[in-house]
């Protein structure tokens, strides 16, 4: 091994430790939110060895936190990055570029290809993106890693917090990550080759013990010294590094990115640190209180249907028989006092069923749960009130969600372009682009920024509503509106797609298509009126010259 890179391991594995303390305090919370919320996920510092598939479901008594995370998660997947659309389309930011129709049919094309590689059942985005938003709502950061697979293209992989670190640029970007993956010593032989692996993994190999699990850390951060002009993996701008995670370390792999390939984004933002604060971490207090009450109700409801029973003397249940319809003798006295009676307890029980519904609630306030469902609750809304609730809901989904969607899915669109582009699967860029500096801009077209935009068309609806009474009253009053951009606008709000509408040359063409046909059918109406005429010149000229004989 080289002293350049024992100097490397060391600095890598000197940044890991570092990078693991700084955020042990969060760590602590994000174990409770596994207690409670999410316990199909190993707790922060087990390793890979611990049994997966252990019920750690025990000490829980109530499902609605989890069930909470999961409709959020749900949410997010529907809201930002929904399956059944396109939701984000490519344009420029120079006006002048933005309608030239070559720049837009290859920003067009450009995304159509985008989607289709995204889609693909072998680059399995539907399931990683959607596990990263359940990484949101439990522990406020999540990301996906945009892998070049070859011979398969974009592969994604999500990013589970308790294998990933990362760290901030002086902007606030993430640009350092360090991501632990477990490998099993078949699948290490797959990626690098039996060659390029540790003795103690080819050893695991030779004795046949193939699902052997190792640990490796893969680093990739800014690279700090490279030699301009080569364009060799080890001088691409973005260093990548994977090292065992075992006591004889050494290199397996070291190369680079042109793009920072992991896609991460937090949640909330929190003070002086690059990770984020999540719902589950702010509805943790009203989790465990409800997790307490749920105990207690059911103790409650236990001693209040099957309540304990009062004894005369300890004999008296002697072959006393608690099944239904069963006769017991000798269990009266003479007066006719039962000599068993039950301890009447749980008088409470909806007392505290009531508490732990207002916790209930809570929770689902704290995963906006509540909200999502705005537009569930009341399905005969008119359109203006479809649009005031959608509205509300981008008001108050726009700051948290917006985070997510710039983050992540803003350096996920560059990495694959990237991975695109040097595939050579894009069509060759216009030349008042190329010249422009290439450089495109992401334009999101989610529900979300629908709902963000929805102002825009509660305004146009309030405004017919507002005015039918006035154009009634005076028609010429609706020679103010331009129906047709009225139309497009609303169009644009709803998202309607661009092939569902006709362009401005279509309009033309039909509008000379038309003024051809009313020409034309103006002449037809004009032709027995002109025969006519022509008849009676024709008559008068022949009277004419029969006079003048």
């Amino acid at each position: 091994m080289e002293n350049q890179d024992v100097d490397l391991i060391r600095e890598i594995l000197a940044d890991h430790e570092a990078m693991k303390q700084a955020r042990q305090s969060f760590e602590s919370q994000w174990d409770q939110v596994i207690e409670t919320v999410l316990p199909r996920y190993r707790k922060f510092g087990q390793t890979s060895d611990s049994n997966p598939g252990d019920k750690r479901t025990q000490d829980i008594f109530d499902s609605t936190p989890m069930l909470a995370l999961r409709h959020f998660a749900a949410a997010m997947d529907s809201m930002i990055t929904p399956r059944t659309q396109k939701w984000h389309g490519l344009t420029v930011s120079d006006p002048d570029l933005r309608d030239n129709p070559a720049i837009k049919k290859y920003l067009e094309t450009v995304t159509d290809i985008l989607f289709s590689h995204r889609y693909r059942w072998r680059a399995n985005f539907a399931s990683q993106s959607g596990e990263s938003y359940v990484g949101y709502g439990a522990f406020g950061a999540g990301g996906i890693m945009i892998d070049d697979v070859l011979g398969q293209g974009i592969r994604y992989r999500n990013l589970r917090m308790n294998r990933l670190w990362f760290a901030e640029d002086a902007f606030g970007v993430v640009d350092k990550a360090h991501i632990v993956w477990t490998l099993t010593a078949r699948q290490a032989a797959q990626k690098w080759g039996a060659k390029s692996l540790p003795l103690f993994i080819r050893n695991a190999l030779d004795h046949n013990d193939l699902e052997r699990k190792f640990d490796f850390l893969h680093a990739i951060r800014p690279r700090r010294d490279r030699e301009y002009g080569k364009v060799d993996a080890r001088n691409l701008p973005i260093q990548s590094v994977w090292i065992p995670l075992t006591a004889e370390s050494q290199i397996v792999e070291h190369g680079g990115f042109r793009v920072f390939p992991a896609a991460i984004g937090r949640f909330y933002a929190a003070d002086d640190s690059a990770y984020g604060y999540s719902p589950a971490m702010e509805a943790l207090p009203d989790t465990r209180m409800l997790n307490r009450m749920e105990k207690t109700n059911i103790k409650g409801a236990e001693k209040a249907v099957d309540p304990p029973l009062v004894l005369a003397d300890d004999g008296a249940l002697e072959a006393f028989d608690l099944r239904s319809g069963a006769l017991n003798f000798g269990y009266l006295n003479e007066q006719g006092t039962p000599l068993v009676q039950p301890l009447n307890l749980g008088k409470n029980v909806p007392l505290g069923s009531d508490y732990a519904s207002q916790k209930r609630e809570s929770i689902n306030l704290a995963f906006y749960v509540t909200l999502f469902q705005i537009l569930v609750d009341n399905h005969q809304m008119t359109a203006t009130e479809v649009l005031q609730r959608a509205q509300e809901k981008g008001i108050l989904l726009g700051p948290t969600m917006g985070r997510v969607q710039s983050e992540q899915l803003g350096a996920q669109i560059s990495r694959e372009l990237d991975i695109l582009n040097q595939a050579g699967a894009l069509p060759p860029m216009p030349p008042e682009l190329e010249e422009a500096g290439g450089v495109v801009e992401v334009e999101y077209n989610s529900p979300l920024n629908q709902a963000m935009r929805a102002e825009e068309g509660t305004s146009l609806l309030r405004l017919a509503e507002a005015s039918a009474p006035f154009v009634q009253a005076d028609p010429s009053a609706a020679r103010v509106f331009d129906g047709v951009k009225i139309l497009r606008r609303l169009a644009d709000v709803f998202s309607v797609p661009s092939e569902c509408l006709r362009t401005d040359d279509d309009l033309a063409e039909q509008d000379a298509a038309a003024a051809q046909q009313q020409q034309a059918a103006q002449l037809l109406e004009a032709a027995p009126v002109a025969a006519g005429a022509a008849k009676d010149l024709s008559s008068a000229a022949l009277n004419a010259s029969n006079a003048r004989i």
